[in-house]
């Protein structure tokens, strides 16, 4: 049996989906299982022992064009699938694996119509997206165990990367701790001037080392932190790691504080132990769902709809969370103790 999965465009999203592509495997272990995500989302799925093939489409960037669609219903012809399971509601996908030969096509309902051979309706009210792809594939008639907690692979050379990045900057994997201080939405970020300060407090109580993670687009905050640092004990690793290698690195530290963002959800997939900082986004919905120690803080104006969309962004929001909300909760959580 060949069963390909469309999935969504997002890291987190994909990272969500990983349950989900987990029990379709195990409900049919010797089938051939083809991913369609986007080429910013190939690196999380490489290792992943649920998926056999991977197939790159940006149906909103690269691969808009006819031209595009057309190569990939031409290849999932030749793959002759026989189930298609999309994650994502879009009718242009539905349309592509309609078209692309797949005799049964999964879904939730698209608005309009679909090419779905079963549309399934959505639940109503917030669920986390765990949830919901995993709803999908219940609804579809599958067995699913009940196991929500999404999982994160890199391989060994990922691994010898990220201990190399340490040993070049004369890092314990015994006392670190990372940082990530970015977000692809401004109103999701915690103020960096936040971080410096507890970055200064957990060096001055617990004796960590810590490494600041994010892309090359974060370089000017990463700057923020590091600025009036001796750069011994906190140190930056900005730009210098692929998806899995970020990965692998979260998994040698003793513990990931994140806003909410893809890396959030990478350190949780390996298994770290994760602080997230959530504001206008919706916990419910999005929390970090790994096998190590989950915790959330978050602020919400009262009466304020989440997760939250609009222009006029209420401010002051994230910088209600204060310092020692975060301080507060890694202490009584004991995830620094010895």
């Amino acid at each position: 049996m060949n069963i390909a999965v469309f999935t969504k465009n997002w890291l987190g999203d994909v990272i969500f989906e990983t349950p989900a592509i987990r029990a379709i495997k195990e409900n049919f272990p010797e089938s051939h299982l083809i991913a369609v995500t986007p080429r910013r989302c190939v690196e999380l799925l490489e290792f992943n022992p649920y998926v056999d093939e991977i197939i790159a489409f940006d149906e909103k960037e690269d691969d808009r064009s006819m031209v595009s669609k057309l190569r990939l219903i031409l290849t999932l012809r030749k793959r002759n699938i026989d189930r298609a399971y999309l994650f994502h509601r879009s009718s242009t996908r539905a349309r592509i694996a309609w078209l692309g030969g797949a005799r049964e096509r999964i879904g939730y309902q698209v608005k309009g119509g679909s090419f779905l051979t079963r549309a399934i309706p959505e639940q109503e009210g917030p669920v986390h997206d765990v949830q919901y792809f995993m709803d999908l594939v219940r609804n579809s008639g599958l067995k699913v165990n009940g196991e929500y907690a999404y999982e994160f692979y890199f391989g060994e050379e990922d691994e010898a990367r990220a201990r190399s990045l340490l040993a070049e900057y004369g890092l314990d994997s015994e006392r670190l701790v990372a940082i990530n201080p970015g977000a692809n939405w401004p109103p999701k970020r915690w103020p960096a001037e936040y971080f410096r300060e507890l970055a200064d407090r957990l060096i001055t109580r617990y004796d960590v080392q810590i490494v600041l993670t994010g892309s090359d687009e974060d370089q000017p905050t990463i700057e923020s932190i590091l600025n009036s640092h001796d750069r011994v004990n906190l140190v930056s690793v900005c730009g210098k790691t692929t998806i899995r290698q970020l990965g692998a690195l979260f998994s040698i530290c003793r513990l990931v504080i994140s806003n909410d963002t893809g890396p959030l959800h990478i350190a949780a997939g390996v298994g770290a132990n994760v602080i997230g900082l959530f504001g206008p986004t919706q916990p419910l919905e999005t929390a970090p769902l790994g096998r190590g120690r989950n915790i959330i803080i978050h602020y919400a104006p009262e009466g304020v709809p989440l997760p939250w969309i609009g222009k006029d962004f209420p401010s002051p929001w994230m910088e209600l969370i204060s310092v020692e909300d975060v301080f507060k909760a890694i202490e009584q959580e004991k995830l620094l103790s010895s």
